[in-house]
């Protein structure tokens, strides 16, 4: 027997020689006995630095327990530096997860194999396609062993001992951590150090945040505050995750399945060649529901997979036809062989990266998150490419209904309970960060007056919902008379540039470069 940590425990004993270490800041909840089940030995020594109150919990075989309280990196700093100072030199490689991953023994061994085969001075292993993530990069691509990339996230970096040294000195920087995932890559070599591990996944069991947040809260920090603080002190303004290049996988991942959209279109709109030509890429088949005769003919003239079909209702209230032409859909995307089915409105844009990570094996239906965008002071001809900067969802007002959008997989049964959601699939259901929904209703006054307009005319159901929404900017229009009278109070709404990076550092707004290009977000997405 050796001793594999020498201080401050000489009870902490392994059998035989390990060369790699996990160090584990666990609470009551921790999923880590999961990750000793065996039936392999394993080739690492695990130290758990727990934060919760059980003085018995966590204290069996030849695991070490240290007790802090705290956030993350703050008490990681304390065990690396302090508890551990002796004994951090006897090992090549160090693991430092989150205690909400769901793994085993085998699969930690092959990540410090992939570590140690490749030279890695940094490096995680992929999420599972199921996971809860923020950084869409970090899901597993099934193309590759790994991708060489210019990020790996707080998560679940695998440090080679010599470069944690390195960036031991930021740890304890910050309460929450956010921000040295984007600074640890400035001290790797070069692009050939730093990997996103596709042939080992774990699988990230709950949504981001939790007690790392709660702690830092609890200490009076703001962690929005503090991450801006960190990147500007460090002068980190590139927040963009990029893979350099991947190693092939040896058994790929079979060809994604087929998807079809769906829209329906009441009349010919100036944006329609873009929104067809957007979605050509995300799509293997797009089916347009209209009875204009204008609509029609420009569609079917599209030199793009389109389907034009009558609408399966007429003169309805407009989402009763929409919710109408969606259950036509699904029979037939079905009958073209389709595998999946995406309803989408005009006025919307299906944001994705063209791999489809969004088709979850085992899932019956996948909802994305819809961001609204902040209208133009003026009017705007093209706002699927003037409109950059969006309403995160669920942080700030929209001027709309919130349109989040979910594919299902085309099963037997599958029928829409509404325009945003289906019943009768079979397998899992669960909302994703990204891709997501890109939503245009009003990207100036002028194409607001135009809804209210319409809303007025048509009534139902979407004049309720629009009344709901702008309710203030109408009460302002009935004082003065008219619709148009609204125009000041809206424009007064919109941000200006300075309050707009405000916001965008508080989570609240995003930007976006355009239909089709990167999402250039500074925040964290979840």
């Amino acid at each position: 027997m050796t001793t594999a940590i020498r201080q401050p425990s000489s009870a902490f004993r392994a059998t035989g020689r390990r060369r790699n270490l996990v160090v584990l800041r666990a609470g009551d909840a921790s999923l880590h006995e999961q990750w000793l089940a065996g039936p392999v030995p394993r080739t690492w020594d695990l130290v758990v630095s727990y934060f919760g109150d059980d003085p018995h919990r966590y204290r069996t075989g030849d695991v070490l327990r240290l007790d802090r309280k705290g956030p993350k990196w703050p008490a990681l700093h304390h065990v690396l530096t302090v508890d551990l100072a002796e004994s951090i030199d006897d090992y090549d490689y160090i693991w430092l997860p989150d205690d909400d991953l769901a793994t085993d023994t085998a699969t930690i061994n092959t990540m410090f194999e992939y570590a140690k085969q490749y030279r890695l001075s940094l490096s995680q292993p992929a999420l599972t396609e199921d996971s809860y993530y923020t950084h869409e990069i970090t899901l597993v691509d099934r193309r590759f062993e790994l991708r060489y990339t210019n990020f790996v996230e707080i998560m679940a970096p695998c440090f080679r001992r010599e470069f944690l040294l390195r960036c031991l000195p930021t740890f304890d920087a910050t309460q929450t951590g956010w921000g040295l995932d984007f600074h640890w890559p400035r001290f790797v070599p070069d692009t050939s150090s730093i990997a996103i591990v596709d042939a080992v996944t774990v699988r990230h069991t709950r949504p981001v945040g939790g007690p790392n947040l709660t702690a830092a809260r609890a200490a009076g920090v703001n962690p929005w505050t503090e991450y801006h603080d960190y990147l500007v002190r460090h002068e980190i303004s590139d927040l963009t995750t990029r893979v350099h290049r991947g190693v092939g996988a040896a058994h790929p991942r079979p060809i994604d399945e087929s998807t079809a959209i769906c829209v329906t279109v009441d009349r010919l709109r100036p944006g329609l060649t873009a929104w067809l030509d957007h979605h050509a890429a995300h799509a293997d088949l797009i089916i347009v529901y209209s009875d204009d005769p204008a609509v029609r003919a420009f569609a079917e003239a599209a030199e793009h997979p389109v389907l034009v079909c009558d609408n399966a209702v007429h003169d309805a209230d407009p989402v009763e036809r929409e919710v109408a032409n969606i259950h036509a859909a699904v029979a037939t995307a079905r009958a073209a062989g389709m595998a999946w089915l995406l309803p989408l409105g005009p006025r919307e844009l299906f944001y994705d990266d063209g791999r489809r990570r969004w088709q979850i094996r085992g899932a019956g239906q996948v909802t994305f998150l819809a961001h609204e965008a902040v209208p133009m002071p003026h009017p705007v001809d093209d706002p699927f490419r003037e409109c950059t900067v969006f309403r995160v969802s669920g942080c700030s007002p929209f001027l709309d209904a919130p349109a989040n959008r979910s594919a299902v997989r085309l099963d037997r049964d599958i029928t829409p309970a509404d325009k945003h959601g289906f019943i009768g699939f079979t397998g899992a259901s669960g909302t994703v960060t990204a891709p997501m929904i890109l939503h245009y209703p009003y990207p100036s006054f002028e194409s607001w007056l135009a809804r209210a307009t319409e809303a007025a005319s048509s009534g139902g159901s979407m004049a309720r919902h629009f009344a709901h929404y702008s309710r203030d900017l109408l009460q302002v229009a009935v004082a003065h008379g008219r619709l148009d009278g609204a125009r000041a109070c809206f424009q007064a709404e919109i941000p200006c540039e300075g309050m707009i990076d405000r916001m965008v550092r508080a989570g609240e707004l995003m930007r976006v470069r355009g239909a089709g290009l990167t999402t250039e977000s500074a925040r964290r997405l979840g």
